[in-house]
C-alpha cells in the first residue's frame, strides 16, 4: 500500500516555533480553499504542540484526557500520574488555557473528564477542573450526562457502581453571544403533539404587526389564496383600514428561511453566519441567494371572504382569552402547561421577517456607505426624527451576536436609504415579510435531546480497553462544529475524534503523546495529511 501521507520531524526553538505557526497557518488556509478533508497528527507533548498552532484557527474541541490515577503511559511527560489531584487539574488547567488561544471566537470546547475514588471518598475532579476554568476565562455553557448503560461491573458493595460521566461544554467567555451551535442533526422527532391545521382555518385569525416603531398595528385575516406554486397567501385587512397580501409561511417549517449567500470576491458559498468570517479578506459585500419574488397574479381563492360583520366586530369586541383554568389568576406558572398558555393566549398570526438576517453582516455593509456618504450617526438620528436609535444599526453584536446593535425595520430601511443612498443588494433580504402562526406546537425539526445521553462504551480490539464511544463524539461535532470546519483533540489517544470528524467532512488535528497509539490512528483516520514528530 503506498503511503499518501508526508511526516517529519521538528526539534522545536524559540524561532522554529514562529517558523512552524506559519507553516501550519498556510496549511489550513490552503485546506479551506482545495474544501478537501485532511487530519494532521502530531507525536509529542501537548503543550509544546499547541504552543506551534496558530491563533484562532480550530472550531470545535472534543476530548477525553488521561484520567488521574488510572493509567500509566511510561512517559515522563504524561498527565495522569501526578502525586495529588489538584496538581492534575492544574496541569490540565494549563493546557485548556493554551487551548483557548488556538480556539476560534466562535469555537465549542467539549470536555470528559471521569470521576476517581481516594480512600474510598469520591473527587469531584470534573467539577473542580471545570471551576478552575470558569476562573481562567471559560464560560460553561452545558453539563452533559453521560449515561453508560453497559457500565463495567463494580465489586464494591458498599456503594452504588457509576454509570455516568460528565461531558463539560465549554466556549470563551467572551463569546458567550457569539458561539456556534447547531442543534438541528441532534433533535429527537415529536409525536405526541401536533399541530395540524389547513390554510381555510386561519380564516378569521387576528395578525399583529411587531415591526412598526410607532405603534404595534393589528388586522384580521379576511380572505386566504393559493398560488400556482402552492403557497398560500391571505387578506390582511389592519385597524387602519389599509388592506395587504401576506405571505404565511408553512407552518411546519421554521418562522424564518435560512438563505445562503455567495462571495462576490472568491465565488465561495456562505452558509451560515460563522463563515463571513472565513471571508473578511475578500472584496465586495456577499449576494444573498434569494428564490424568485412570490407572484401575486391568478391566485386561487380557497375560502369564502369572510363576512363584513365579523371583521367590525373584531374591531370594536374586546379580543381577551375566555379561559377560566387554574391560570388565570397565576400566569406566571402558565409554563407547566402548554394547554393554558394556548388557553390564555389563544392562536394569532405574526408578520415577522421572511428571511434570517445576519445583523453583523448588515452592520458592515451600512457602516460602508455611512463613511462613503460622510454623515454622522447624529445626523441621521435627526433625519429620521429619532434619539439614540440609529447607533444600534451600525454595531455587530446582537442576536448570538452580543445585546447591542439590531437590524432597521422595513420601514426605517427604506428611510435610510434615502439619507445613504445606498444599492438594492440587501433590500428584499432585510424587508421582505410573512406571517407565522403563533401557538403551542413543537419545533419543526424536533425537539431539544437534552443534557443526558445514553451512549454505550465502545471496543476497541487494537487498544485492549474502551474508548471514547463514537456516537458521544459524533453528537459533540455535529452540535458545535460547521462542516468543512477544524476539530482539535490534544489528547487524541486510538484516534476516534479524527476519524469521526473525517467521516463528517470535517478536518482534525490529533495531538498524541505516545507513539505506541499512532499505528492506531494510521488505521482509523483515512485521510490523514501529515504525521508531526515533536521533539
Amino acid at each position: 500500500m503506498i503511503k499518501k501521507y508526508k511526516e517529519r520531524t521538528v526539534e522545536l526553538s524559540k524561532n522554529m516555533m514562529i517558523k512552524e505557526q506559519l507553516l501550519s497557518l498556510e496549511a489550513y488556509k490552503e485546506i479551506k480553499k482545495a474544501e478537501t478533508i485532511k487530519t494532521d497528527v502530531f507525536i509529542g507533548d501537548v503543550l509544546e504542540v499547541l504552543k506551534i498552532l496558530p491563533d484562532e484557527i480550530v472550531d470545535c474541541v472534543v476530548t477525553s484526557p488521561p484520567y488521574w490515577k488510572q493509567r500509566d503511559y511510561g512517559n515522563t511527560s504524561q498527565i495522569g500520574q501526578e502525586d495529588t489531584y489538584e496538581e492534575y487539574i492544574e496541569k490540565l488547567s494549563s493546557v485548556f488555557n493554551e487551548l483557548k488561544r488556538v480556539l476560534k471566537p466562535t469555537g465549542t470546547f467539549f470536555l470528559n473528564v471521569g470521576y476517581k475514588y481516594q480512600e474510598k471518598e469520591m473527587l469531584l475532579i470534573p467539577e473542580l477542573l471545570a471551576h478552575n476554568l470558569q476562573k481562567n476565562g471559560w464560560a460553561l455553557i452545558n453539563k452533559i450526562i453521560w449515561y453508560k448503560p453497559n457500565a463495567m461491573p463494580s465489586s464494591f458493595e458498599s456503594r452504588f457502581s457509576n454509570v455516568y460521566e460528565p461531558i463539560f461544554l465549554f466556549i470563551k467567555k467572551e463569546s458567550k453571544y457569539n458561539y456556534y451551535f447547531s442543534l438541528d442533526n441532534l433533535r429527537i422527532p415529536t409525536s405526541n403533539f401536533t399541530n395540524e391545521k389547513s390554510p381555510e382555518e386561519i380564516l378569521g385569525f387576528e395578525v399583529r404587526n411587531t415591526l412598526l416603531k410607532a405603534k404595534k398595528s393589528e388586522g384580521i385575516v379576511s380572505k386566504v389564496y393559493q398560488s400556482k406554486k402552492g403557497e398560500i397567501l391571505v387578506k390582511v385587512k389592519w385597524d387602519d383600514d389599509n388592506e395587504t397580501l401576506e405571505i404565511v409561511q408553512d407552518f411546519n417549517k421554521d418562522s424564518q428561511n435560512t438563505i445562503e449567500l455567495i462571495c462576490q470576491d472568491c465565488g465561495g458559498i456562505i452558509k451560515n453566519e460563522f463563515q463571513l468570517n472565513e471571508h473578511s479578506d475578500c472584496e465586495g459585500f456577499p449576494i444573498p441567494l434569494l428564490p424568485e419574488n412570490t407572484s401575486h397574479e391568478n391566485l386561487i381563492e380557497i375560502s369564502q371572504s369572510l363576512p363584513l360583520f365579523e371583521i367590525e366586530s373584531f374591531f370594536s369586541e374586546s379580543k381577551k382569552s375566555n379561559y377560566n383554568g387554574k391560570f388565570k389568576l397565576s400566569p406566571l406558572n402558565r409554563g407547566a402547561s402548554p394547554g393554558a398558555r394556548k388557553s390564555l393566549f389563544g392562536e394569532y398570526l405574526v408578520l415577522q421577517r421572511r428571511y434570517k438576517v445576519y445583523q453583523s453582516l448588515i452592520a458592515s455593509y451600512l457602516r460602508y456607505w455611512r463613511e462613503k456618504k460622510k454623515i454622522t450617526i447624529k445626523e441621521i438620528d435627526e433625519k429620521l426624527g429619532y434619539k439614540d436609535t440609529a447607533g444600534h444599526w451600525f454595531r455587530k453584536d446582537s442576536g448570538s451576536w452580543g445585546k447591542g446593535g439590531s437590524i432597521p425595520l422595513p420601514d426605517d430601511w427604506f428611510k435610510l436609504k434615502e439619507i445613504l443612498e445606498f444599492d438594492d443588494l440587501y433590500d428584499r433580504w432585510v424587508t421582505e415579510t410573512h406571517l407565522v402562526l403563533q401557538t403551542v406546537k413543537p419545533h419543526p425539526k424536533g425537539k431539544n435531546p437534552g443534557d443526558v445521553w445514553e451512549i454505550k462504551l465502545q471496543p476497541l480490539s487494537e487498544a485492549h480497553f474502551a474508548t471514547f464511544p463514537e456516537e458521544l463524539v459524533k453528537k459533540c461535532i455535529e452540535a458545535g462544529c460547521p462542516e468543512g470546519g477544524l476539530v482539535l483533540d490534544p489528547f487524541a489517544g486510538s484516534g476516534t475524534v479524527g476519524k469521526v470528524a473525517n467521516e463528517l467532512n470535517r478536518n482534525s488535528i490529533l495531538i498524541e503523546l505516545v507513539e505506541d497509539y499512532l499505528d492506531i490512528i494510521k488505521k482509523r483516520c483515512k485521510h490523514i495529511n501529515e504525521i508531526i514528530y515533536i521533539k
